[in-house]
């Protein structure tokens, strides 16, 4: 999984293949990336609607190598079970969220969605700030823990495609939800001041004219939340 337990140059992808497209329940976007070359793809935070998902990665010619999960709500975790079983994808996740994850069902009735018909796949393995992730033969994405809006929030930044997906921790124009009020199951797992250490010092450090495919709403770029951030404060 690792890029340390296989050493190599990565390459610079000609023309990578990025499908974005918004998944229920709750309207999460999921994004495929795939290789033009090797045709192997992560999906980030098949929220549902998996066949969708399945049809995108058929239609590339892309078979999915990896699962990742920007954090453990609800609406970016329910299809990823389904998606492992049909693709045999690793589940990767950072593991202070493991607990929301495995609360889904109690996420599930304070949001009103329809509870899993099975339990959640275990993930496969966890992602830690720093990690390093062989996603296709010669490419590799960087993990960025980003605590704030969840424990375990991570952002997923794809080097060679300069492409960042930071699930709920930067939107275009706003930051993500850290009041929970009225939902017990997320009471106490998010903190205001953390979530924007967490942009300030992981996701500013990108470079400006990287792209940001958020967990809802449109993209953006880090120009643009360096703009932002700075009327925010």
């Amino acid at each position: 999984i690792f890029e340390a337990l296989r050493p190599h140059t990565p390459r610079l992808a000609m023309a990578p293949i990025i499908e974005v497209f918004v998944v229920p329940p709750l309207g999460c976007n999921c994004t495929i990336v795939g290789d033009d070359v090797s045709k192997e793809a992560c999906v980030v935070d098949p929220g549902g609607n998996v066949q969708h998902i399945l049809d995108k990665l058929s239609q590339h010619g892309l078979t999915c190598k990896r699962i990742l999960i920007t954090h453990g709500h609800l609406d970016h975790i329910l299809g990823a079970t389904e998606l492992k079983a049909a693709t045999g994808a690793d589940i990767l996740m950072h593991q202070s969220d493991l607990g929301l994850y495995e609360r889904v069902n109690e996420q599930c009735r304070d949001f009103r969605v329809d509870l899993p018909t099975s339990p959640l796949a275990p993930p496969d393995a966890f992602l830690a700030d720093g990690d390093v992730v062989q996603w296709a033969p010669d490419l590799t994405l960087r993990c960025l823990h980003c605590p704030g809006h969840t424990p375990g929030s991570m952002s997923y930044y794809f080097e060679q495609q300069k492409l960042c997906c930071p699930g709920d921790t930067l939107f275009r124009g706003s930051i993500g939800r850290t009041s929970w009020a009225g939902i017990p199951s997320l009471q106490g797992t998010s903190d205001p001041q953390q979530i924007v250490a967490s942009i300030d010092s992981k996701l500013l450090a990108l470079d400006k004219d990287v792209k940001v495919i958020s967990g809802h709403g449109p993209s953006t770029t880090i120009g643009e939340a360096h703009e932002f951030m700075r009327r925010f404060r």
